[in-house]
């Protein structure tokens, strides 16, 4: 059964003090509509915090000099609820994110000195890591809506989902599927002694990944698909592919960390989030 969606879908968008927040900031703005409650969280991580008599006029100067520039960037004057809380920035937004029952997280990529520099810090990796959430990973300049994406799928259930789900949040968005399929060296053939076999089981093997190929395009309607085969390392393939291919966004479908499956993350999806250079939704099913 699909992730049911309620009418009003709440949206957690993580800002801390880098260049990247208002970057994420117009990203959110961008695509919030009516049915969707935008909750903006910063957290303020001072260790020694607690011990200052003037906490709580720290908490509040700071939520006004955020509400300022954040209703700078709100051209279209968008619904919003500003939290501003104490504590670790992944702790304090994953919580913050199952209270509200979100259905997904907008976060930046830490960039130090300019936006060319684009580094996934260890807050936005232990979210995208622990929330059990879809995760948006913002590395690039607001520029435009996204338009055109690359869904990075192993034909599986959970990549189905991830392509669902980014078809529902970003409307009209041209997705293009890339599968990578493994491909037998013949020294590995020639090792288990089957070259006499070879045609007839590729000609077998490949029947069955069409008809794998075919019914999951049919079931989320798209037909542009391209698949690699790939003797080597699927990472550094897929990686140069992504950024041949320069699309706005990647899409990474993952089993989530709690699971017997969850090397899939901690390998190709894990790996992906952080090196490619387009924007990033790791698509992790809804948990209640």
């Amino acid at each position: 059964m699909e992730d049911k969606m309620s009418k009003v879908k709440n949206v957690v968008v993580a800002i801390d003090t880098s260049i990247m927040a208002n970057e994420v900031l117009k990203r959110a703005f961008d695509f919030a509509n009516k049915d969707i409650e935008l909750h903006i969280v910063h957290c303020i991580d001072i260790p020694w915090i607690n011990k200052l008599k003037e906490k709580k006029d720290i908490v509040l100067q700071t939520k006004k000099k955020l509400k300022d520039n954040i209703e700078k960037l709100n051209k279209q004057n968008k619904s919003f609820k500003l939290i501003v809380k104490k504590g670790t920035p992944s702790t304090v937004i994953v919580k913050e994110a199952k209270k509200l029952d979100a259905k997904l997280i907008i976060i930046g990529a830490y960039s130090k000195e300019n936006l060319k520099t684009k580094i996934l810090g260890s807050n936005a990796h232990n979210i995208a890591q622990k929330s059990n959430l879809p995760v948006l990973i913002v590395k690039n300049m607001f520029v435009e809506k996204y338009s055109s994406a690359i869904a990075f799928t192993d034909l599986s259930k959970v990549s189905k989902k991830s392509i669902r789900f980014t078809q529902k949040f970003f409307k009209d968005l041209d997705i293009k599927l890339v599968h990578a399929s493994k491909k037998i060296s013949d020294f590995t053939l020639d090792f288990y002694k089957i070259n006499d076999q070879t045609d007839f089981l590729i000609k077998e093997a490949k029947k069955q990944k069409e008809k794998q190929i075919d019914k999951f395009k049919k079931d989320i309607c798209i037909n542009d698909i391209e698949v690699l085969e790939e003797s080597g390392s699927y990472n550094e393939a897929l990686l140069s592919y992504a950024n041949k291919e320069d699309k706005d966004l990647v899409i990474l479908g993952s089993r989530g960390v709690k699971t017997a499956s969850s090397m899939l993350f901690g390998s190709k999806s894990s790996f992906l989030m952080k090196s490619v250079s387009s924007d990033v939704l790791v698509y992790v099913p809804l948990t209640k």
